[in-house]
């Protein structure tokens, strides 16, 4: 079996998605063996000057030079239950910090910094067809996810918010191929749906990668998020920056990003990525590094 060749550390660095200003849990086709897992600590720090007034790329409406800035550290696990089904989650703990001028407008925030649980996700993927153990070479590893997300306990609504506080669910569906042993590829586009009058969102993951020396993976992905059943922009009639109607925004963003992953050991990685948002409606234009150390383990 081809999979056999690769080493553990590759599928648990494709697996990982890129931060983004509302984290969204990555699900990936490829799942650990029954019994066996792995566990991913992650530190990310993401900071904007800018940000998309509806879809116009203007400054921060703060202080010249103030960026929007948050720090995120996670930890996320994955556990094999049976040959095609696995379950996950992440938890995580977010600082934000955001300086306004008063001067600029009435009433307006100084000096914030929200900190809290992050959003919580859990969820459970079923794998639906294994490419290693299929007739054809040209069919890849399908599977699908279902998601549980609960709201972290920060205080929502301010345009320096770790998250919108919804609680929801979400469900995808995932395609990955290997390439020989060296390159792979994966998908996975999914709805989102939460509490807090925020807009349900489609969401679409695209990620490729290569293995380089049996210990060095390189990798680029593209993110994106869409919400087609909502049209209340900033500036609207009733939006207002002290109004905490931040999550009910028409938010949208792309994100493109690449990174490396190298494997000390068998069973330890290190991981650095960076992304930055190129496009986006009502949200702001980021810049995203991260930096991670994974463990795997085997069932025996």
């Amino acid at each position: 079996m081809r999979l056999a060749r690769i080493p553990a550390f590759a599928i648990a660095t494709l697996a990982i998605l890129l931060f983004t200003a509302e984290p969204a849990h990555a699900g990936s086709p490829w799942l650990p063996a029954p019994g066996a897992g792995d566990v991913n600590l992650s530190y990310t720090y993401q900071t904007a000057d800018e940000f998309y007034r509806n879809t116009t790329k203007v400054p921060t409406p703060g202080n010249v030079g103030e960026d929007l800035v948050q720090h995120t550290t996670y930890v996320e696990a994955r556990y094999g239950l049976l040959d095609n089904l696995a379950i996950d989650g992440r938890i995580g703990y977010a600082q934000g910090h955001y300086s306004f001028d008063p001067s600029r407008g009435a009433g307006a925030i100084s000096e914030k910094s929200p900190d809290g649980l992050a959003d919580v996700n859990l969820g459970i993927t079923y794998r639906l067809l294994d490419e290693t153990i299929t007739e054809s070479p040209f069919l890849p590893t399908l599977a699908i996810r279902f998601g549980g997300i609960i709201a972290g306990d920060y205080e929502s609504g301010d345009i320096n918010s770790i998250g919108d506080g919804g609680d929801g669910f979400e469900v995808s569906g995932m395609a990955g191929k290997f390439i020989g042993d060296m390159f792979v590829l994966s998908s996975e586009f999914g709805y989102r749906n939460r509490t807090n009058d925020i807009p349900d969102n489609l969401f679409l993951n695209l990620s490729g990668g290569i293995i380089l020396f049996n210990r060095v993976g390189l990798n680029i992905s593209y993110y994106r998020v869409d919400t087609p059943w909502s049209s209340f922009d900033i500036g609207d009639p009733g939006f207002s920056p002290i109004g905490n109607v931040f999550p009910e925004l028409k938010e949208e963003m792309e994100l493109i990003g690449g990174g490396f992953t190298v494997a000390v050991t068998d069973s330890i990685n290190l991981g650095f990525q960076y992304a930055s948002v190129i496009e986006g409606r009502n949200t702001a234009a980021s810049d995203v590094f991260s930096v991670s150390l994974g463990y795997s383990f085997d069932a025996y």
